[in-house]
């Protein structure tokens, strides 16, 4: 049997109780089935937030393959935020001289460099493994000044090949390997939740830790999603839409979901093989 992979991508966007809306979102699908998908956050009552995250937008590629490209595309989407306003940029050295006016989170996948996930800011990723047990979510502010922070397909030995000043990693210590994502692939598939503050903050407030959890120890936002909501990334987008509103909106809100299953088929031998 040779399971290829099968990916279903969805967006959900709402305003909440702002004016504007200041978050975008990215979902971008390539003939030779990589993909990239991305939420910024614009930083709410920023006067120029909505701006910065569509620029953060637009500036990223349409095929990130390895970390050397996830580098250059944060770079990107940071000059891209700042070419907006040059004004606003301190010129003293620190946070305020290196980080753009938005806060972002990308992940991608190609046939060759497999799944990678990385962020900025307090925008986040999730894996929910379909075939059970505990998932795993990334930590907003990881970094307490906010730069790139690398979680997926991105170890801690890439960290001196970002431009921009890279998170502090040392004490985070579930980097998440591709040996692990594959496991979770190879086990029934997962889902990728990509995901604003605006979905976190009310459900957090509502529920306490526990709703993101499968086992407190070990960052799984399975709970969250009962099994007969994950069948599509429909199902699961609606899911946390509608369980954030239930919780009540207190700002825009923005999800992506990215469900990557394996699609398996017999062939002559009854051999399994992984096509990449």
């Amino acid at each position: 049997m040779t399971p290829k992979l099968t990916t279903d991508i969805e967006t959900r966007t709402e305003i909440g109780p702002r004016d504007r809306q200041e978050d975008r979102v990215r979902a971008v699908e390539n003939p030779d089935g990589s993909w990239v998908i991305a939420v910024a956050d614009g930083l709410g009552g920023h006067p120029y937030g909505d701006e910065a995250a569509q620029a953060a937008i637009d500036a990223l590629p349409e095929r990130i393959a390895d970390a050397a490209e996830m580098t250059a595309a944060f770079d990107a989407a940071n000059a891209a935020a700042w070419a907006l306003r040059p004004e606003m940029r301190s010129h003293n050295e620190g946070v305020s001289s290196a980080i753009a006016l938005t806060t972002l989170v990308v992940a991608a996948w190609t046939p060759e460099g497999g799944l990678l996930l990385s962020w900025i800011g307090d925008s986040m990723g999730f894996v929910v493994p379909l075939g059970g047990g505990p998932g795993w979510h990334c930590a907003p502010h990881n970094d307490p000044f906010g730069f790139i922070s690398r979680c997926i397909g991105m170890s801690r030995a890439d960290r001196d090949s970002f431009d921009l000043p890279p998170g502090d990693v040392d004490h985070f210590g579930d980097d998440v390997r591709g040996e692990r994502v594959n496991g979770w692939i190879e086990g029934g598939g997962l889902l990728l939740v990509l995901a604003t503050d605006g979905l976190f903050g009310p459900i957090l407030g509502a529920h306490g830790r526990e709703w993101f959890s499968d086992d407190p120890d070990d960052n799984s936002l399975g709970f969250a999603l009962p099994t007969d909501r994950r069948g599509t990334a429909a199902d699961a987008a609606d899911t946390l839409m509608d369980t954030a509103r239930f919780a009540g909106l207190q700002d825009n809100i923005t999800i992506a979901v990215a469900r990557i299953t394996p699609e398996v088929s017999e062939d002559a031998g009854g051999s399994m093989a992984a096509e990449a």
